[in-house]
This record gives C-alpha cells, structure tokens and sequence, in this order.
C-alpha cells in the first residue's frame, strides 16, 4: 500500500510533465499545491494513510483536476467514480481521470448505494449550489453513500466578495448541514487575487499565508457514524 506523499512546496520550477499541476501557472500551481499539502495533512490526522484501495466519490467534479491529483497520490481508477450535472465538464473530467467512472448526475439523486464509498470530496461544490435545499439534499446524499466510519472532505470558499455566482460556505453553514459529524474544519488557501497578484511566488506568498484573516476557504473533514 502506497503511503501518502506530499507534494513538495511550490516554487518557481515547472511541474514534471504528466504531475497533476503540469500546464499551470506558477500562481495556479501555488494554489493547488498549498491545498493539496493541507488535504494530504488532514488525511493522516483522520487516519487515512494511503488512497489505495480506496473507494472514492467527488461531488461536482468539474473539469477533473482534484481526480487527475487523486490518481496521482495513489487513488485506483477502477475505484474511483465521480458526478457533475454539466456534460461538457464531465467529458473534462473523463480525459483529466483516465479509466475513473464519471457519470452526468446531480449530487441532490447520487446513483451509488448506500455506503458504497470509504471517501467523498467536495471541493468548491456547496458554494456552486445557491438554494438551501438543494444544499441539503446533497448534504445528505453524501453521508447516505459512505459506509459508516466514511469521511467526506469539504473545501469551499467562506467568503468571496468578488464572485456573486456563488454562495460562500461558513463554517456555521457547514455545521448546519452536517451537525456532528464535522470532524475539524481549517481555514486555508491564500486568498487566490493575492496569489495571482504576487505571481505565485512562494516566498512572498508563503508569508502571508500564515495570517489567518487571509485564508478565504475552509478545509472540513465530517466522519460518518
């Protein structure tokens, strides 16, 4: 079994060809690889100490980047399976996520069984789903698809004062949705403007990242009993 490896810090140097943060700027790079680092980190602290084996589920995949880093930290294809509502980003995803099972679905009706799942992700879903019931439903549809013990890691903006397409995530919203099985909840991430502006240069980046009142995203394991 492959143990988790986190990636190195960022830094000006190309990423290696085929790595999940190839073909990205240096202040996209930064970004992905201080979220994956905090990701690989709240793992281990919630005892999952490799992805093999693993049966995985991401709500609202997108066009596959977090699948394309799955894989490569160690997910098997074969067991990894993902939805999103958009065709277009699921034909994304499909070529992101070679040999991963992506279907067009919403995260409101999953079309898994129960407990068919030892993890979930939702990376910046909740905030895409601006009605609260909606919310709700998908809420429950991912504690309903984990095996009890499962854990479903939830990363989303808490505030995004440029964007009004979406509806940010507070961490009293996400207590509300899932009340205790909120494991832990972190803010992270460098508010993504700054990053952009600094050009991704860790060492001005890194900084500044340190100060809380800078971090614009929460990072939240929820356990299911």
């Amino acid at each position: 079994m492959t143990a988790l490896q986190t990636p190195p810090a960022p830094s000006l140097a190309p990423a290696m060809p085929g790595a999940p943060y190839s073909g990205l700027s240096a202040a996209e790079r930064y970004l992905h690889v201080t979220r994956d680092r905090a990701l690989l980190d709240l793992l281990r602290r919630r005892g999952v100490a490799s992805l093999a084996g693993r049966r995985i589920v991401e709500l609202g995949c997108a066009g596959g980047a977090l699948l394309r880093s799955l894989l490569s930290y160690g997910a098997g294809a074969a067991l990894l399976e993902a939805v999103d509502i958009d065709p277009i980003r699921v034909r994304r995803a499909r070529a992101a996520a070679p040999g991963a099972r992506i279907a067009v679905a919403s995260a409101s009706a999953l079309p898994y069984a129960d407990g068919a799942f030892d993890l979930a992700f939702a990376f910046t879903f909740f905030s895409s789903v601006l009605d609260g019931e909606p919310r709700r439903r998908a809420a429950r549809e991912a504690m309903r698809v984990l095996r009890p013990g499962g854990l479903l890691a939830v990363y989303d903006f808490w505030t995004n004062p440029i964007n009004r397409r979406v509806q940010p995530l507070r961490e009293r919203e996400l207590r509300a949705l899932f009340g205790r099985a909120v494991a832990e909840v972190a803010r992270v991430t460098l508010a993504p403007p700054i990053v952009r502006a600094l050009g991704g240069h860790a060492a001005l980046c890194a900084p500044l990242e340190r100060l809380p009142f800078l971090r614009t995203h929460l990072l939240a394991a929820v356990v299911k009993e």
